[in-house]
């Protein structure tokens, strides 16, 4: 049974690793694991992105409304 040898020594090992460190270190480690990552240049791509197309938007609405006036006088 070498297999069950080898698992009990990964046991012991990892805990051994989990074991050690102050509490304060264990704390911090556990407050980064609660607070959800946010990565700022895919908040900066989205943010930019979301303005860009939103401008390119009232561009061509405002493009279509004064080709609709242009072209059909403005009596509805």
């Amino acid at each position: 049974m070498a297999g069950g040898r080898k698992r009990e020594w990964i046991r012991k090992k990892m805990t051994a690793a989990v074991g050690s460190g102050s509490l304060r270190m264990r704390a911090l480690r556990q407050r980064r694991r609660r607070l959800p990552r946010v990565d700022l240049l895919r908040f900066l791509y989205e943010s930019i992105v979301f303005r860009l197309l939103w401008v390119l938007e009232s561009i061509v609405v405002l493009a279509r409304l004064c080709f609709f006036f242009l072209r059909f006088g403005f009596r509805l």
